[in-house]
């Protein structure tokens, strides 16, 4: 196994930032005489796993196994610190989405052994990262086969709506979309959906999940009556849980189950 931490100049947030990147060893047991991570022809899938507000690109491997299950699953994962952005080019901060879509994708492919192919390539994220994981698929959906929002903020748009004045909140909307109005453009999921459907691009497949006790849980239920009416591959599932990473810990494993995970190195 390794762990990677970066210090990452990014020309699109014009700033350093961080990004944490796990590498499992390929073979068990390890052979010493054999290069281990980079093997000709052979690559590695890749996960992209996205924090929620007030999260960085630390919080998986400090609050979950996902070191241990990336190294079961011989799984790259990705980390990026991107603030309370909800991964968004910002009306009045930076371009995280420019970031997350062009500029790491980028580097990741020329720094690690990860196969560029859609079927090979997936995104999940928690909360505010729930919503990023579904907002960056069907921004590049020919990069991501799957996107797995768990306890997402699914539903930004009532969020904007219902927001009162003043209130405090970690995400602050009128900085991240301005004055547009969300429900009906790009940064509403179901509009979003909508529209790639009808341009006829792929469509990634979708995993969503909240807790019953979670206080996103009545957003999660409506989006996912609203997906069913879309022709997508859509799996939904929701039980006992919070939102916390007693929940999240061992729904990621279920997310890693649902994946089409080769738990070998592929072609590439």
């Amino acid at each position: 196994m390794a762990l990677f931490d970066i210090k990452l100049f990014s020309t699109s947030l014009l700033t350093n930032t961080d990004i944490r990147v796990v590498v499992p060893t390929p073979d068990e047991p390890f052979h010493p005489d054999e290069t281990p991570y980079y093997q000709p022809g052979k690559k590695y899938q890749v996960l992209y796993l996205l924090h929620g507000a007030f999260g960085d690109c630390t919080v998986w491997t400090r609050n979950t196994g996902i070191e241990r299950y990336a190294q079961q699953h011989k799984l790259i994962v990705v980390s990026a610190s991107v603030t309370n952005s909800c991964y968004m080019d910002m009306a009045h901060g930076s371009k995280f989405m420019t970031y997350m879509t062009k500029e790491l994708p980028a580097f990741i492919n020329a720094m690690f052994p990860v196969s560029t192919r859609r079927e090979d390539t997936f995104i999940a994220g928690i909360s505010m990262g729930g919503y990023g994981t579904l907002r960056l698929a069907l921004e590049t959906p020919e990069r991501f086969g799957c996107a797995a929002s768990l306890s997402g903020a699914v539903d930004v748009a009532s969020m904007v709506e219902n927001m009162p004045v003043g209130a405090p909140t970690p995400l602050k909307f009128e900085d991240i979309f301005g004055n547009c109005p969300v429900r009906g453009s790009d940064n509403d999921i179901l509009a979003l959906l909508d529209k790639r459907i009808k341009e006829g691009r792929p469509i990634p497949k979708m995993y969503i999940c909240c807790g019953t006790e979670d206080f996103l849980c009545d957003m999660n239920r409506f989006v996912h009556k609203e997906l069913e009416k879309f022709p997508v591959d859509l799996t939904y599932e929701e039980g006992p849980g919070a939102h916390n990473w007693d929940y999240w810990d061992p729904q990621i494993r279920k997310v890693l189950d649902w994946l089409p995970l080769a738990n070998t190195l592929v072609e590439g």
